[in-house]
């Protein structure tokens, strides 16, 4: 007699078994493909990322053996024992077999693949490399386990931008071999990319710096020091953040004016007494320890890295407030080069083109080529002119491509007399230029021609670029911070664009042929 807890038997789930896992036809196993392709055809990525995997090693090896020394002189020597001391060098540190490191291979897929999706440590990203098949198959392939996100994250942020720079040269150099393009026209825009911060007020900069400050300094007892002395800070802080409260709801209401500079005096005045207690304590913090003798290389360093930030918050914070005084209780207004405009990246500008909403962030220069491929990124620091940036993205773009243009088609922005005829000199025979200013620089012959016509007319195709950047590999909107950071990230996600671009045009044309 069978006997079953309910009132219908169930029968046994049958698992499915397949001696064949087929790769699932998707553009993401295309991307891994490609991707496989290109370090196959440039095995010198390998050797490179290898070096830089090589140096953060011996880096991190050698601030353990200074904390190692460091504890062992805590010791005393014994009497009459002499002991010569060795100066800790990066070429005489070998890497010995320790922890096993993820290999070359597998930090170039997923550099590669944090490019593509932007990050490999969001929650979307950590779930869609946990459930793609594709990515599993790959992996498996390779004789490759999945590894964790943290160890991924860790490993290709080892990479440099020199490492990137020939991983983008080495995909230019695969492009113009398999004959995807010949790279003779080249499109030049720039635009605007929103950097990780928000939109800076003089108040929230002001209580930002100094609750920084106020939020270091008492974490000093991690290094073995007394915090900070609290004294009224908590109540200052509390008033400041009222009082920055106060005046959004009022900001851009009738009869503000007055009541803005009433809560805008109140809070500097706080800051002022708050900024002259944390200098007096930092001072005070300074005379007592330094030099800091008795802290391991290692805690030495961190410490460091939070006295200067503390140092370098009180400067900006004081700036802001003088800045701040100027604008509100004086009414003298002042260029955005001139003042702070980020807690997290202070290398972040006011970017503002056409009539577009202005943002935080950095303005980069992108040369597209004739069939889509981006030949050329550069991220100048600030806001930079474009009229500035024509020679140098065109010469950038030769250094990668190894080839000298036949034309070279851009906005009224890059309208340089000098640019234009320098780049004459290089050899360049169509440089058109659109616009007014454009015009001006070209003879009536040349602007009339169909050819310059032509180039006027492909020069939109530069603006679908962007769009294609910007809302499918989130070259919008950043993640990182600072300059260097930020080239790296933008870098990752135009190799990775580079990448989609050839898989279409082999797709489309492998349909032709069919």
């Amino acid at each position: 007699m069978v006997v079953s807890a309910s009132q219908q038997k169930i029968n046994p789930m049958t698992p499915v078994s397949n001696l064949f896992l087929a790769v699932p036809d998707t553009d993401f196993s295309d991307f891994l493909i490609e991707i496989d392709q290109l370090v196959q055809f440039a095995p010198e990525i390998l050797i490179a990322i290898q070096k830089d995997l090589d140096d953060d090693s011996k880096k991190e090896k050698k601030l353990r053996l200074a904390d190692k020394r460091f504890y062992e002189e805590l010791t005393m020597d014994l009497p009459n024992l002499e002991i010569s001391r060795n100066t800790l060098e990066d070429e005489k540190i070998i890497i010995e077999i320790g922890c096993p490191r993820m290999s070359a291979y597998l930090v170039y897929t997923f550099l590669m693949v944090r490019g593509r999706l932007g990050s490999v440590t969001s929650k979307e990203s950590v779930r869609f490399l946990r459930e793609s098949m594709s990515l599993h198959v790959f992996l498996q392939n390779q004789n490759y386990r999945m590894p964790a996100p943290t160890t991924i994250l860790e490993n290709i942020n080892c990479i440099s931008n020199a490492t990137r720079g020939i991983i983008f040269d080495c995909q230019l150099r695969k492009t113009r071999q398999e004959g995807l393009d010949d790279f003779q026209k080249l499109f030049i825009d720039s635009t605007s990319v929103k950097a990780n911060s928000a939109w800076p007020t003089d108040a929230k900069m002001v209580n930002g710096l100094i609750g920084r400050i106020h939020h270091l300094g008492q974490r000093l007892d991690r290094f073995g020091f007394f915090n900070f002395k609290v004294s009224r800070m908590e109540t200052w802080l509390t008033k400041m953040d009222t009082l920055e409260f106060t005046i959004n709801l009022v900001s851009g209401k009738a009869n503000s004016k007055g009541k803005i500079r009433k809560y805008y005096r109140q809070l500097l005045n706080d800051g002022l007494k708050a900024l002259a207690h944390l200098a007096e304590e930092l001072a005070v913090f300074e005379q007592r320890y330094f030099p800091y003798n008795y802290l391991a290389p290692s805690r030495l360093i961190c410490l460091e890295r939070v006295l200067e930030q503390m140092k370098e918050d009180l400067s900006d914070a004081y700036k802001v407030i003088n800045y701040t005084i100027d604008r509100v209780l004086k009414g003298r207004q002042l260029k955005s080069t001139e003042k702070i405009l980020s807690l997290s990246d202070k290398a972040a500008a006011f970017i503002k083109k056409g009539s577009r909403n202005p943002v935080i962030g950095y303005k980069p220069q992108v040369t597209r080529s004739g069939k889509g491929f981006v030949t050329s990124l550069i991220v100048p620091e600030g806001n930079a002119a474009d009229s500035g940036k024509l020679v140098p993205a065109t010469l950038d773009s030769m250094s990668r491509t190894g080839i000298i243009p036949g034309t070279v088609s851009t906005d009224d922005g890059y309208a340089s007399k000098a640019g234009v005829a320098e780049l004459r000199e290089m050899g360049i025979k169509i440089v058109s230029i659109s616009g007014a200013k454009g015009k001006k620089l070209t003879s009536e012959e040349n602007w009339s021609s169909p050819v310059y016509q032509n180039a006027r007319n492909d020069r939109s195709s530069v603006e679908s670029l962007m769009f294609t950047l910007k809302y499918c590999f989130e070259f919008g909107c950043l993640r990182r911070t600072g300059l260097e950071a930020v080239r790296a990230e933008l870098l990752e996600k135009v190799i990775a664009y580079n990448v989609c671009r050839a898989i279409s045009i082999k797709q489309s044309a492998q349909k032709k042929a069919a």
